[in-house]
């Protein structure tokens, strides 16, 4: 078996990095890092169902169409001020793929599935996604250009308040 070139094997591992950190950010509520891994010049943020993505809608269920929108998305999770159900979400991503990539630019696709724990404690499945997303390489590590949640779960509540 053939090994990949190690710069592919470089991308993967820094997409793979990205992922977590980007989980992280959220499963700890620090909304300001999440933001902070958007390219700020040139951004978007989405969440698809699958069942339209599949039938070419594109119309997204939301979305923040510069980086601007992506800070005022989370300002008042920020300021915790908004009010929404206080569950405990803990992203697990997995299956990290680099489908391409040339010069700055990596697109790459992770599963994504979160669970939910109430303040009681009981844990439940909240959402099955993936992710696909382009990423920009820079010298400030890699950053957001596009990333969308693609949703598997019809069962979308008001807690999606919190990013995916």
């Amino acid at each position: 078996m053939n090994s990949p070139p190690s710069n592919e094997l470089s991308r993967w591992l820094s997409a793979h990095q990205f992922f977590a950190t980007y989980a992280d950010h959220l499963d700890h509520e620090r909304f300001a890092q999440w933001v902070d891994l958007f390219d700020p010049s040139d951004c978007r943020y989405e969440v698809l169902s699958r069942e339209n993505r599949d039938l070419g809608l594109s119309l997204p269920i939301m979305g923040c169409f510069s980086h601007g929108m992506v800070q005022d998305r989370v300002a008042m999770l920020a300021k915790g001020v908004l009010t929404y159900r206080r569950d405990k979400l803990l992203r697990q991503v997995s299956n990290v793929q680099v489908l391409s990539g040339s010069g700055a630019s990596i697109k790459a696709r992770a599963n994504l599935v979160v669970y939910q724990s109430s303040e009681e404690g009981v844990s439940s499945l909240y959402m099955v996604a993936r992710y696909e997303c382009e990423l920009l390489e820079g010298a400030q590590g890699l950053k957001i250009r596009h990333m969308a949640v693609v949703v598997d779960s019809f069962g979308i509540d008001t807690m999606l308040a919190v990013p995916l």
